[in-house]
């Protein structure tokens, strides 16, 4: 044209013979399309007749709309407010928000066949048009003829797509048929979001920063995850299902971080085959933040999900989530804290239930526990020691750590099992008010304290009993021995009666020996030959059986015979001597194979009674 190699000042003001008016909403590329057909003209003919760059508006560079609206009489400003501005690298303004190509396509012609239908019979053939809702991927019908949107056909080149005229004058009977079909679309609650930050800006909620490819992708990953669905393929998921899933993930992210902690919860909770992790509970959700992780708009999401997920799975130390260092491990699982700990799980069980108080159906069902959790059951596990490293520090034996336990001077516990552990706090005290005692004086009689046990046969747990309990004192502490052996007792330290067992029920061989007066070895010899009968128990420290002397037996027997032991003691006399005296009188002893146990039968005895007095009155001269 002429025009084009004129001055400014000579070119005149050019303005179309015939427009168009623009529908509400209406791109425009769209505009321009119809303008070129009612002029009959290619688009790309007639902006280049105007100056304007049919590629460079189909691309929705600014520039070209003052042009335009100044050509065709058009308001700018509505104009910029539909025209899909590219703002970025794959991202545009759509109306009041933003999305990238993800989401917003503009090179695809879709429509709704009934306002086209309808704009076509009312205008004619440059009635073809198109809006800029239409080419929001998520959006799927129209709004006021409630019919699904139609994608016709891509032309042989973006720009031969983006004249809508040709592509629906290509395709009519398409256009056509879809609108006789009754209509069958009913806007979801996503869609009249979607619409509504289109038409007016981002709600303020707690999604307000995302565009509309990020709050699509999140609300269907999520409301994937939440039906159960993996999501496998999000491009081809069937168009149903993808609105049920928008409509799920949306109602759980507008209503903020807490509403999405609640579902997490629950999603972890779900019963399922495999081990609970939140790569695995989060599902189609947790692949789409690791897709969109480096996007700043979502990074609130992100740390939503970073902190409930460290907060509520087993974490390895330096283990990463959503890309993100763990800063200090929530959860672990019982595989590491026995990495950790050197313990088996199932005693680390044992030990969070007592520290936690929980039950054994509690304790034996955890899957996972925590950094405190293990560091109390460590601590508490650390705080005892068993029989065998107690009588090591005690200095005493194992059986007389377990008197000491039996006698409340030292508290034990179990975990499940036949083993006892002992506090080592007691322990500890006990040495300790040993070590606080006086040292040994030069003056004064004193006897370490096994030597005084053995000269006045009195038990070391008794003896240590009644000093815990404060009955007997005058201790002093002796050099050269460790535990409770470097306690050193006064030789006339009163220690009261001697205690002897009574047959009130079963006893053990030594406990019988100490009822009858006799040796351990007549007790097991009276035992074997059938004076005395036995039983099975299982010893609840060693989880071995050990026999015992019945009762009933010990009765029966006593009923019958009598001991050297017993009938010295109640004679008052040596039991040498009454040995002596029934031997030259030839008193027999119980048959007993391969021992002689002195135990007689009463009736055999009834008459020395005398005898055994005179025994006593001539050696007390």
């Amino acid at each position: 044209m002429t025009g084009a190699m004129m001055s400014d000042a000579e070119t005149p003001e050019r303005k179309l013979g015939l427009t168009v008016a623009p529908f509400v909403g209406e791109v425009p590329a769209s505009i321009v399309s119809r303008i070129a057909a009612r002029n009959g003209i290619s688009p790309r003919d007639i902006c280049s007749d105007f100056g304007l760059s049919w590629p460079f508006l189909c691309s929705g560079y600014p520039d070209q709309l003052s042009e335009l609206a100044d050509v065709a009489g058009l308001d700018r400003a509505n104009l910029t407010r539909w025209n899909p501005e590219k703002i970025g690298i794959g991202r545009y303004r759509v109306g009041h928000t933003r999305s990238s190509t993800g989401i917003f396509r503009r090179t695809a012609t879709r429509v709704c066949p009934v306002c086209i239908e309808e704009a076509l019979e009312k205008t004619g053939r440059h009635g073809a048009h198109q809006l800029l809702e239409w080419n929001v991927m998520c959006l799927h019908g129209c709004v006021y003829h409630k019919a699904p949107l139609v994608e016709l056909p891509r032309a042989g080149t973006s720009h031969e797509t983006y004249d809508v005229v040709a592509q629906t004058a290509r395709h009519r009977d398409v256009v056509k048929k879809a609108a006789d079909v009754d209509p069958t679309y009913a806007p979801t609650a996503f869609e009249a979001y979607v619409r509504n930050r289109i038409n007016h800006g981002p709600q303020v909620d707690w999604l307000g920063e995302l565009e509309l490819s990020q709050l699509h992708g999140a609300c269907l990953s999520l409301g994937a995850a939440i039906c159960g669905s993996s999501l496998s393929s999000p491009a081809n998921v069937d168009p149903d299902l993808e609105r049920e899933f928008c409509v799920e993930g949306l109602r759980v992210l507008s209503a903020g971080p807490d509403s999405l902690t609640v579902c997490m919860e629950e999603l972890k909770s779900r019963p399922g085959a495999r081990r609970s992790y939140f790569s695995t509970d989060l599902g189609a959700f947790y692949v789409w933040l690791r897709a969109a992780d480096g996007d700043a708009e979502v990074q609130s999401i992100v740390d939503s999900v970073h902190a409930f997920a460290v907060r509520n799975y087993t974490m390895k130390p330096k283990k990463r989530v959503l890309g993100r260092p763990v800063p200090a491990v929530k959860r672990m699982s019982f595989e590491t804290a026995r990495e950790q700990s050197g313990l088996s799980v199932g005693f680390l069980k044992r030990l969070i239930r007592h520290v936690d108080n929980l039950s054994e159906a509690q304790s034996s069902g955890l899957k996972e526990t925590t950094p405190e959790q293990l560091s109390k059951a460590i601590n508490f596990w650390g705080g005892l020691r068993n029989l065998e490293s107690t009588a090591v520090a005690l200095n005493v034996h194992g059986t007389q750590v377990k008197g000491l336990i039996e006698n409340g001077i030292l508290r034990s516990i179990r975990f499940g099992t036949a083993l006892r552990y002992v506090f080592a706090e007691d322990v500890n005290r006990l040495l300790a008010e040993a070590v606080a005692l006086p040292e040994l004086p030069d003056v004064g009689v004193f006897l370490p304290l096994r030597d005084h046990c053995q000269n006045q046969r009195v038990g070391l747990v008794r003896l240590i009993t009644l000093w815990q309990e404060g009955k007997v004192g005058g201790f002093v502490r002796g050099a050269g021995t460790v535990g409770l052996q470097a306690i050193y007792v006064p030789q006339d330290v009163d220690v009261g009666v001697r205690e002897t067992p009574t047959a009130t029920q079963d006893l053990t061989p030594l406990e019988a020996a100490a009822y009858l007066k006799i040796g351990v070895g007549a007790i097991r010899a009276l035992r074997d030959a059938g004076y005395l009968g036995h039983a099975k128990r299982l010893n609840a420290d060693t989880n071995h059986c050990h026999s015992l002397i019945t009762q009933s037996s010990i009765l029966e027997f006593e009923a019958r015979f009598l001991t050297l032991g017993q009938l010295a003691t109640s004679e008052r006399v040596a039991p040498i001597h009454l040995a002596r005296r029934l031997d030259r009188e030839g008193v027999p002893t119980v048959t007993c194979p391969g021992r002689h146990v002195r135990a007689y039968e009463r009736s055999h005895v009834a008459a020395l009674t005398v005898v055994a007095r005179s025994i006593s009155d001539e050696y007390g001269r």
